[in-house]
């Protein structure tokens, strides 16, 4: 790995596209979520970190470059309302680990699911449900359409053990993010997301460049033509950022804004 500093303009060169994660690369890290169920009634709070004005600029600049697309596990509805100054032209948001996307105005599943995959995905819930009412652990379920995401306090065995008996087959995984587990099939991954936006835009992988933060950003990167991480001793990629912003993706930014004049 080379620090972000040695990209250099030749690196670049063929490069259309680039890809972001979220939590702790392009917004700060730290969601709250709390659910409060009584009889009649569910409650569920959540806070979370919006898009600093100052990156958002970026990030407008940078989209008259490049394509940009932001892959997360978080819902469309969520990356709509946090990015929604960025849309329309020239970028993509990717909702729930590739499962959908938001693209040209319009919202596109791209995975399908059996009835039984369906089915094991609900037993999966059910039993994570019940764990979570025996425990002080488990925060709460974000709401999201497919994937299951479920907000712990830190990274909690239990659940990768309860994965497990519920689909001895092994279809699913769970993945910790930092702040909650992602509960979904082992097909699907933010690099699979990431080829999945280049075969509808007609580019290739390797003419993407993509930063991430964490073990669930591993395929991404790894995927793209040129891989960045904010989190070296977590992920691994081709250059690494350095500090110099206090996020990572606005670094990135800053370094291919600066080079781009000299491609």
């Amino acid at each position: 790995m080379r620090p972000l500093s040695q990209l250099t303009p030749k690196r670049l060169k063929n490069i259309r596209l680039v890809c972001f994660d979220v939590d702790g690369v392009t917004i700060k890290k730290g969601t709250f979520i709390r659910e409060k169920e009584t009889r009649q009634t569910e409650t569920l709070t959540i806070r979370t970190q919006l898009l600093e004005e100052r990156i958002k600029q970026k990030l407008l600049e940078l989209k008259k470059y490049y394509f940009i697309a932001i892959n997360s596990g978080r819902s469309t509805i969520y990356l709509k309302d946090v990015f929604n100054e960025l849309l329309w032209d020239n970028v993509a948001l990717i909702g729930e680990v590739g499962i959908f996307s938001l693209l040209d105005g319009q919202v596109v599943q791209h995975e399908k699911f059996t009835k039984a995959t369906l089915e094991k995905m609900r037993n999966i819930r059910s039993a994570l449900e019940k764990y979570a009412a025996k425990t002080r652990l488990a925060e709460a379920f974000e709401q999201k359409q497919f994937l299951i995401t479920l907000h712990t306090r830190f990274e909690d065995n239990n659940v990768y053990d309860i994965v497990k008996r519920v689909d001895p087959e092994g279809e699913f995984r769970a993945i910790w993010s930092g702040e909650a587990f992602d509960i979904l099939p082992k097909r699907l991954n933010k690099g699979v997301a990431l080829a999945n936006l280049c075969r509808h835009l007609k580019i290739s992988p390797r003419q993407t460049m993509a930063i991430g933060n964490g073990r669930n950003d591993r395929d991404m990167v790894e995927t793209a033509g040129i891989g960045v991480t904010t989190e070296p001793k977590v992920l691994e990629a081709d250059y690494y950022t350095t500090g110099k912003s206090h996020l990572g993706g606005e670094e990135l930014v800053d370094k291919l804004l600066e080079l781009w004049t000299e491609i």
